[in-house]
């Protein structure tokens, strides 16, 4: 390990490390951002918006890593990654200006295209330029920095609840501007990090040798060759069951949260009401008292149970990706995948199937967190091994969006199933049935422990 790599290790866990921030204020922002931006909207409603939201978040995703996966092979690891983190930072900061949902939806697209990006570009850096020996775990401390990313979205929302005021300001709005703090990475990218040897190499060759499928960025060659075809279509499914469990089931506990505490107050007013409002309402007309202050205590209670939650389920993640990361090092990829899926499944019937009142947070959606996202310290690993440096980023790209792509729709179909059966809890265990799915790919996965990165 030279100091170049370690100036290119800390630039793509810092980058990783922001976009994951900048999700996790999303997840925590999404529902009081849209409650206000649609005001005049049914809340029976809110599900359906949020997954809709979601979706075109995802879907913006899934089309950056697309776009700038072919930029990356073409122009460089370095110039993507840089370009693609003002992207995401530029529209983080737009999304705590949005006057209506639908600009607060486009913004939220066009900071995904980023986010998807700069995931392909910063993964294929550090898979390129590491040594042989410390590349799978160089992979898992980016996909660990994500982590300590989400923590620190958790942590400001704890700064600043979400439903809260601030000078004037509502306080989910203030978080998305904290999103622009990113883009003081291009300092140190512009002046620190080089574009690593394999990358300069291969674009040397495909100079001086540009014929037909030695090209850069050609997503042709993917599939006209049948070994990286089948690798495609296996890497795809594999990434598209983590993606839906994380993003239909594992990042929907703020949501699962603000429910069971709207339920335990239920529970001790002793009456029907749909909502926290409605809730305050009937309250106050047994007490007398104004409703406003009762309402303001509640949110600020459900804020500090979601904040506190999502951070110890942000803690739970540090340790779960580099737990599965181990497990693929050690045993072999496909045995890292097995596990993940399984224990994604059972945490996913534990916690919503389980939780019934606020405190139950402290212990849950830690063992939640680490059980959904161990797959991504697989996937980190795994992507980076199945394609040759010339259609690296352009692969990865390809696999891990394409899968995005389907996983757009799954928030909506939560939100649908939320709305119709009856609360998050029972849609959640429904969706967490794609993990079955996982499990049977698995077998047909190529094995890469101990294999050579191909040139």
């Amino acid at each position: 390990m030279t100091r170049a790599h370690g100036w290119i290790l800390l630039a793509a866990a810092l980058g990783w490390l922001f976009d994951a921030m900048d999700q996790r204020l999303f997840i925590l922002a999404r529902t009081p951002a849209l409650r206000d931006l649609a005001a005049g909207a049914d809340p029976a409603t809110l599900p359906t918006l949020a997954g809709w939201a979601t979706a075109l978040f995802i879907a913006g995703w899934a089309t950056g890593g697309l776009v700038f996966g072919l930029v990356g092979d073409r122009y460089g690891r370095v110039r993507t990654m840089a370009l693609t983190i003002l992207m995401y930072s530029v529209f983080t900061g737009l999304s705590g200006l949005a006057r209506s949902w639908p600009e607060f939806a486009a913004y939220r697209f066009l900071c995904g295209m980023g986010i998807g990006g700069e995931y392909a570009a910063g993964v294929a850096l550090v898979a390129e330029a590491m040594p042989a020996r410390f590349r799978p775990i160089a992979l898992g401390m980016v996909q660990a920095a994500s982590s300590i990313g989400a923590i620190l979205g958790s942590a400001l929302s704890l700064l600043v609840g979400p439903q809260s005021r601030v000078g004037g300001w509502e306080g989910w709005r203030i978080l998305f501007f904290f999103g622009v703090i990113p883009s003081v990475l291009l300092v140190l990218i512009r002046f620190r990090v080089p574009e690593p040897d394999r990358w300069l190499r291969a674009r040397d060759e495909a100079r001086r040798d540009p014929k037909p499928g030695r090209e850069l960025g050609d997503v042709r060659a993917i599939f006209a060759d049948p070994v990286l075809r089948r690798r495609s279509l296996i890497g795809m499914a594999l990434g598209m069951v983590g993606q839906v469990g994380l993003w239909s089931i594992g990042l929907y506990t703020p949501e699962l949260v603000r429910d069971v505490v709207f339920q335990e107050h239920r529970r001790e007013v002793a009456v029907e009401a749909a909502n926290l409002d409605d809730l305050a309402r009937a309250w106050a007309a047994k007490t007398g008292d104004d409703p406003a202050p009762k309402l303001a205590e509640w949110k600020a209670e459900a804020d500090r149970h979601v904040g506190r939650g999502t951070l110890l389920q942000d803690v739970g993640s540090f340790f779960g990706a580099p737990f599965c990361t181990w497990i693929a090092v050690r045993f072999g990829r496909r045995k890292a995948f097995a596990t993940a899926y399984a224990m994604a499944m059972a945490s996913v019937w534990l916690v919503f199937g389980g939780m019934s009142r606020g405190a139950d947070v402290d212990w849950m959606l830690p063992l939640l967190g680490f059980c959904t996202c161990g797959i991504f310290g697989v996937i980190v690993v795994y992507l980076p091994e199945l394609y040759p440096t010339r259609l690296r980023t352009t692969g990865m790209g390809f696999c891990y969006n394409i899968a995005r792509y389907l996983t757009a729709a799954a928030p909506v179909l939560l939100g649908r199933l939320a709305a119709g059966a009856g609360g998050y809890s029972r849609a959640a265990i429904l969706m967490s049935f794609i993990y079955v799915l996982g499990l049977a790919v698995v077998p047909f996965a190529p094995e890469t422990r101990g294999r050579p990165l191909p040139d």
